[in-house]
């Protein structure tokens, strides 16, 4: 009788195990899309808002301020951000220009993962031009950028008048963006998770 039970008892527990083996991919897999989201940022403590599903750019496209083509090297493997300036650069403007530029070098050894972008409607001034010179040498700056890379920033939510800040993925794909106040630490912790976690860039 005593073995009878001990038997049923070993049936029932290779029973849980088997069950448990099968519900444990499918329920590790909704955990990971609701709590660690499509990029593998905590859905719950990414300081940026996620773009689902991203979004491909035409990042090519943009053109510098002298009007030749950034070379598309420049993009490649990459993670990207991209700032808006709204009349020129204004303090908003340059205050991501500063909360970028800072995360980029509180990386370190992974400086070379990161670019920069600022897009512009008109080519910088002189006063602004040496501004961002002296203060951004990192900085790629597309003026007069192609309507197809404007149209790839347009969309709910989005704001390309200088109310955002945008984190495009080393396969060139718009995956984030941030409010013109964004809280610095908050940048950098997203950047060194995305990049602790990144197959690419």
């Amino acid at each position: 009788m005593v073995e009878q039970v001990e038997t049923a008892g070993r049936g029932r527990r290779q029973l849980i195990g088997i069950i448990a083996l099968f519900l444990l991919p499918p329920i590790a897999a909704w955990i990971a899309w609701n709590y660690l989201g499509e990029h593998g940022v905590a859905g719950t403590t990414n300081n940026g808002t996620l773009i689902s599903p991203a979004r491909p750019l035409q990042l090519q496209q943009a053109l510098v301020a002298d009007g030749k083509s950034i070379d598309p090297d420049e993009f490649a493997g990459r993670w990207f951000y991209v700032v808006y300036g709204n009349n020129g650069c204004d303090q908003q403007c340059l205050q991501q220009l500063y909360v970028t530029r800072q995360a980029r070098i509180a990386i370190n050894k992974d400086i070379q993962r990161v670019r920069r972008l600022l897009v512009l409607d008109a080519v910088p001034d002189a006063p602004l031009a040496a501004k961002l010179a002296s203060e951004h040498q990192d900085l790629l700056v597309a003026a007069r950028a192609s309507e197809q890379l404007r149209a790839s920033f347009r969309g709910e939510n989005f704001d390309t008048r200088g109310g955002q800040f945008f984190l495009v993925d080393p396969l060139g794909n718009l995956m984030m963006f941030y409010p013109a106040d964004a809280e610095p630490r908050g940048v950098l912790r997203d950047l060194q998770k995305l990049l602790k976690v990144s197959q690419v860039g």
